[in-house]
């Protein structure tokens, strides 16, 4: 009996610490379940005021973060109220039943380079949250430049994260974050996150000017900046209103530094003053620019070259393809010269010619033409009209002395062929021949009586002064006197023409004779054919002497050309029919006469 007692006893005595522990247990399983089921953003309960997420009006706004913050990287700061991992695990309010916990803030530079920044926020004591976004802009625009950026929520770390990308906002100084969660309910809280600055980067350029001779300089540019370089640009150009700009982009140089070579042949061979900037963008889509100074390139070219040997035709400015090969004396119009390091190159229409190793002879003038008798297509020949209306750059006549000795335009030694007289020139006096019209030539009834006269040279050098053409001027006649060269020499000088005329003749003294008055006055020789001894006979004139041929004899002789040229004489044709002008230019005559105004 006694030992049922002691058993039923020893039961009862069981059953009261296992029901302690069960209620213990569940106690805690009770206060597991609570926890894990907590919203902390629940503002209908008052409790939880001091750990509300949102502490400020539903505004973006700047904030003042310099005080009171915690720096994580340099240039990056989080809300202090949020830096740290744990804020006393268990409350020091005694109505607070439950642990408290606040949400963890973290912003880091990815690769320090100031272009991508990662925005990270711990809110695994929150719940029903349909979407976090991060709200950023930079201190220069205010929320003018403001970006919402999307978080992405990673359940392995209960974090919610994001990328603030620069280059969206493209501004250096100072950057604001702010935190804004949507809950399932549709309300929102805001709150400011963090702030970060990124630097300015910068650039100094400055141009070389040490290949100016060649047509070329090179800009030399240093840059600063946190973030990695996306290209450096160098605008060029050099019309006033910058039509012409070209952009070159930088290659980088073994110091770090970067460099662009300009070489005016990208500028259609234009001489003038050349302005460079430099412009450097990075990464992080910030900019910053600078002057970089000019460049003057003043590079003397000839318009045409003479190939005086065979050589090559190349494609390309490296002479690595071959375009063709040219045979010697050829003629070639240059449109600029460039340089291979020291190597001269000229640019052609048609290709690039070397200059090493190779005779050339340069001509600085295009080929030039002289209308016959002035415009006698619309006009008498050597008529005041025809001399008017011609447009060429020079306009050829013919002189002849009167009975007493004045100098008057006609071609034929009498009067007889072009006016309403008769008789030798040299037999008529001024007077006489002044009383004839001219009666003969194109379009002659157009004009009036007072235009159809026969000029004095005075008259012709009047219109060529007015003009600003060039006056080729034929002597016909011969055996004329001392006085007579002296008279026209005159005239030509006061004139103030004694450095343009062109005085030519088919008589040589009276070449001679005219040149040892005016030593600055072009003379040439007028023949029907050339040949060497010609040459050297025109040669001996001296400086500012040349050669006036009928074009068919020399058509097939570009040799006698080129040895005339290179003797230093002009060379000039007449009697050109207009379909044989290209050929004409192909054998690098300088003058060219023509009844094709």
């Amino acid at each position: 009996m006694e030992k049922k007692k002691r058993e039923k006893k020893k039961r009862k005595l069981f059953r009261l610490p296992t029901l302690f522990i069960l209620l213990i247990l569940g106690g805690i399983a009770f206060l597991f379940w609570y926890y894990y089921n907590l919203d902390y953003q629940d503002n209908a309960t008052p409790s939880y005021n001091g750990y509300q997420v949102s502490p400020i009006d539903l505004e973006i706004s700047g904030v003042d973060f310099h005080q009171g913050t915690e720096p994580l990287l340099e240039g990056s700061r989080v809300n202090s109220e949020f830096a740290e991992p744990l804020i006393d695990p268990w409350p020091q309010d005694e109505q607070i039943k439950q642990p408290a916990t606040l949400p963890v803030f973290r912003l880091w530079d990815m690769d320090n380079k100031q272009t991508v920044y990662k925005a990270s926020v711990n809110l695994s004591s929150v719940k029903h949250i349909e979407k976090v976004e991060f709200p950023t802009f930079g201190e220069e625009n205010g929320p003018n430049d403001l970006q919402i950026y999307p978080a992405k929520y990673h359940p392995e770390s209960s974090t919610w994260e994001t990328d603030i990308l620069v280059k969206n906002h493209q501004e250096a100084g100072r950057y604001q974050i702010k935190l804004l969660i949507t809950k399932e309910n549709g309300k929102t809280e805001l709150v400011d996150f963090g702030e970060f600055v990124v630097e300015q980067p910068s650039i100094e350029a400055a141009v070389d000017n040490a290949n100016v001779g060649k047509g070329q300089f090179d800009v030399n540019i240093q840059t600063k900046s946190t973030a990695d370089i996306e290209k450096v640009l160098v605008p060029v150009w050099s019309k006033e209103d910058k039509s012409d700009k070209k952009v070159y982009e930088g290659t980088l140089q073994p110091d770090n530094t970067y460099k662009v070579h300009v070489d005016y042949e990208d500028f259609a061979f234009n001489n003038g003053l050349y302005h460079a900037s430099a412009q450097l963008i990075t990464m992080n889509g910030l900019k910053a620019e600078c002057e970089a100074g000019t460049a003057e390139i003043e590079l003397r070219r000839p318009v045409r070259i003479r190939i005086m040997q065979e050589t090559t035709l190349f494609q390309n400015r490296t002479l690595s393809k071959t375009a063709k090969q040219l045979p010697a004396n050829s003629m070639a119009y240059v449109k600029g010269i460039v340089f291979n390091s020291e190597k001269k190159v000229y640019r052609t229409t048609e290709g690039y010619i070397s200059a090493e190793n190779i005779e050339i002879s340069e001509m600085m003038d295009d080929i030039r033409y002289v209308a016959h008798r002035g415009n006698h297509k619309v006009a008498p020949e050597n008529s005041i009209p025809s001399f008017q209306q011609s447009d060429s750059w020079g306009i050829e006549t013919d002189i002849w002395l009167t009975k007493d000795k004045q100098w008057v335009i006609m071609h034929d030694r009498t009067v007889d062929r072009m006016t309403n007289g008769k008789g030798k020139i040299s037999d008529l006096t001024l007077a006489q021949i002044k009383a004839l019209r001219i009666d003969q030539g194109s379009n002659k009834e157009n004009y009036s009586q007072e235009q159809l006269i026969v000029p004095t040279l005075e008259e012709f050098l009047t219109i060529m002064n007015n003009k600003q053409s060039i006056p080729f001027i034929e002597v016909k006649a011969k055996n004329l006197e001392p006085s007579d060269y002296d008279h026209l020499a005159n005239l030509i000088t006061s004139y103030g023409m004694s450095n343009t005329a062109v005085i030519i003749s088919f008589d040589y003294p009276n070449l001679v004779e005219m040149k040892k008055r005016l030593p600055d006055t072009q003379v040439q020789l007028l023949a029907k054919t050339l040949d060497e001894q010609m040459i050297t006979q025109t040669s001996s004139l001296g400086g500012k002497a040349g050669l006036d041929i009928k074009y068919d004899s020399v058509v097939n002789r570009p040799d006698l050309i080129a040895k005339a040229q290179s003797k230093g004489l002009s060379v000039n044709l007449w009697g050109v029919p207009q379909n044989e002008f290209k050929k004409m230019e192909a054998l690098g005559i300088n003058n060219l006469t023509t009844d094709y105004d």
